[in-house]
């Protein structure tokens, strides 16, 4: 059985290092994997460790044609069995490939509502989501965006982010080079994309009150389009020497292990792929008190803060840094929820829609939606 993905690139963020995990983890379980893609990323090496072939289909840019004709050649020299898309230009472009070669597809939600504005892009997306024989979401408020969206046909599929466990535990704490912190620094981490749904200006306002404490400092690691401007921000706020943004990091796990806690403030999420990796890396963790966060964590496993308040999430900081051992017994409670995501878990689930969506096609049941 052959499944195709069709995604824009193997850039640094939570999708594109879940692909590489289920192309491992389905491999396992027999499929033949294929990605197609248009751009590489630091994720690339990864994916190839994992044994997928890898069809580059780049061109001069996001909307150059002829990323439609090269993908067209791969669904023409592979013939899959299923395809699963990423991210809307290959939504756009693979999902309606799908449908000319008569393979079914699947369209992955990997946020949820406050994603999506009414813009005319999101209007297509949704017109495009409905003609998908299936929607495998990563959480549930994903799962009810598309509930919403679509009518008739199995509900859409939530199958949680995986992590690798095993990989993880065998990670020795360590800061990068490039970071010029002392040894006995305790560390507050942050690592994800620089964009607005981040929440970064309220952490640095908060960090502000919190590494003026004696031994405490910073990592923001990350790039994305804010990354200019949060870095004038720490300047601005006098806080250089002590708060450190070394752009994006590729092995977070180690800095985690190192790290005293690990902040995640975001206004909204998926399922953040940075706090689960935290969990599993039993790093206590302070996150904002939205429904993307509650659907991994309980009151046992998290510190809870108020996303716009500056001092909330300050405080929260701080009485994570004041009491180890409290902290100590959340991140092991964490560990253990994150223990029923494994990479073989998400395989099997995954396996189990693309079997089920081949056999509906098979019998020729319409897509959801249609």
């Amino acid at each position: 059985m052959k499944v195709l993905h069709c995604i824009p690139g193997m850039g640094g963020g939570g999708a594109e290092r879940q692909l590489t995990y289920l192309a491992g983890g389905l491999r396992t379980r027999g499929w033949e994997v294929h990605v197609a893609l248009a751009r590489s990323g630091p994720n690339l090496a990864r994916l190839e460790a994992q044994h997928a072939i890898v069809h580059r289909v780049g061109a001069g840019g996001n909307h150059d044609p002829r990323i439609a004709t090269r993908l067209a050649r791969v669904f023409s020299r592979v013939r899959p069995d299923i395809v699963q898309v990423w991210f809307i230009q290959m939504e756009a472009v693979g999902g309606l490939l799908a449908r000319m070669f008569q393979v079914p597809w699947v369209m992955s939600e990997r946020s949820s509502l406050l994603a999506y504005p009414p813009t005319i892009k999101n209007g297509i997306r949704v017109r495009l989501g409905r003609q998908a024989d299936a929607i495998v979401a990563n959480s549930d408020g994903g799962r009810r965006y598309w509930v919403e969206r679509r009518a008739g046909g199995p509900a859409p599929v939530v199958i949680p982010n995986s992590v690798p466990l095993q990989e993880i535990d065998a990670a020795l704490p360590a800061v990068p080079a490039a970071v010029p912190i002392r040894e006995g620094d305790r560390i507050v981490l942050f690592a994800g994309r620089f964009g607005a749904e981040k929440n970064i200006e309220t952490l640095i306002d908060a960090l502000a009150t919190v590494v003026d404490q004696p031994g405490v400092c910073a990592i923001l690691c990350g790039d994305g389009p804010l990354y200019d401007a949060i870095k004038g921000r720490v300047s601005a706020s006098g806080l250089d020497g002590r708060v450190f943004t070394p752009g994006y990091v590729e092995d977070l796990w180690p800095l985690m292990k190192r790290a005293s806690v690990l902040v995640s403030v975001g206004l909204f999420e998926g399922r953040p792929n940075v706090v689960i990796e935290a969990m599993a890396a039993r790093c206590p963790v302070v996150v904002s008190d939205i429904a993307a966060h509650r659907e991994i964590l309980d009151d046992a496993s998290a510190r809870w803060v108020q996303a716009d308040d500056a001092a909330s999430v300050a405080e929260g900081i701080r009485a994570v840094l004041a009491n180890s051992q409290a902290a100590s017994a959340q991140a092991a409670r964490a560990r253990q929820i994150a223990e029923g995501w494994s990479i073989e878990a998400a395989a099997e689930a995954y396996d189990r829609v693309y079997r089920d969506v081949i056999a509906r096609a098979r019998r020729n049941v319409p897509p959801q939606g249609s």
